[in-house]
């Protein structure tokens, strides 16, 4: 189900590649402070803003199992540069033991310190989460009608669980209230436009900061395993292109709460069929869903059937 995200995930990592950045691990202690709910700053108080007015603004959240994307060092796995003055993050060398996954922040183009004004911005959110246990030989092991009506139960369970998972993920931009750091976000939209304070650059935000904020907010999740927070100021970014991911993001989350609710079974009829082509694993959920509901209905006319 999670890989939903992961040809996303590739896609921005190309759009990124080559760039130069700075990383910096994730340490709770360094977070920004937090105001107890939303911030309101005024027009008098604001610094400059990020993706404000005309300027481009994204924000994306992808959620993947592959512990694979998480591994080592971005800039190696990405083919990124890191700027010089950043300490790069240790990877593991042992052979015997696999490459750890590590929660990382990561700034592409001018930090908060060094803006002069109002710049085109993008944070991407990517989200390791725990894989669902797989049931080895479970078509198998269905011998009678009874274990695979539970085995139907248990797989739209845990489509529910994923969904939510996902919904929760997805709103904890609604509850990072970051000093000075004031996000004008939608559930509905790509768009994130912050204001920055000038008392918050008097007191040295950064988007390292930041970044630990965010994650820490995250990883109350226990689901969660590992998150990587991106900061993009770039001039030469392509935000466009990334507007249109963050497009298709919402599409996701749209598509799978409409599956949960049930759609039509023929795909020249359903409202989310060019999402459907579009992200590996929808069509499957889809259809799966589907044949449940035709397998709940044979069974409701075998029964009838027994009667006569």
């Amino acid at each position: 189900m999670m890989q939903l995200y992961d040809a996303m995930i590739l896609r921005v990592r190309d759009l990124l590649s080559g760039m130069p950045m700075a990383c910096h691990s994730y340490d709770e202690g360094k977070a920004w402070p937090e105001n107890s709910d939303f911030e309101m700053i005024f027009q008098k108080d604001v610094a400059y803003e990020l993706g404000g007015g005309r300027m481009m603004s994204v924000n994306l959240t992808c959620v993947t199992e592959n512990e694979e994307l998480f591994a080592g060092n971005l800039a190696n796995s990405a083919g990124g540069e890191e700027t010089e003055g950043q300490a790069p993050v240790k990877e593991q060398t042992s052979a015997e033991e696999p490459m750890a996954v590590k929660d990382q922040i990561v700034v592409y183009g001018p930090d908060l310190q060094e803006l002069q004004g109002n710049v085109s911005y993008a944070r991407i959110c990517e989200i390791l989460v725990r894989g669902q246990e797989e049931k080895e030989g479970l078509e198998e092991s269905l011998k009678s009608a009874d274990i695979k009506r539970e085995a139907d139960l248990e797989r739209e369970a845990d489509s529910g669980r994923t969904l939510k998972l996902l919904q929760d993920l997805d709103f904890v931009k609604f509850h990072v209230y970051g000093k000075g750091f004031m996000m004008r976000t939608s559930g509905q939209s790509a768009r994130e436009p912050v204001r920055v304070s000038k008392k918050a650059l008097q007191d040295g935000i950064t988007f390292e900061r930041m970044g630990n904020t965010f994650i820490s907010h995250y990883k109350k999740n226990p689901n969660v395993l590992a998150v990587r927070v991106s900061f993009i100021t770039a001039g030469a970014f392509d935000y466009a292109k990334l507007s249109e991911e963050g497009r298709i993001a919402v599409e996701i989350r749209n598509s799978l709460s409409k599956i949960q609710k049930g759609l039509p079974t023929e795909c020249s009829i359903c409202d989310i069929r060019e999402i459907c082509n579009e992200v590996e694993g929808l069509r499957e959920l889809h259809f799966g869903k589907r044949e449940k509901k035709f397998d709940a209905r044979q069974q409701v006319l075998t029964e009838r059937a027994k009667l006569f």
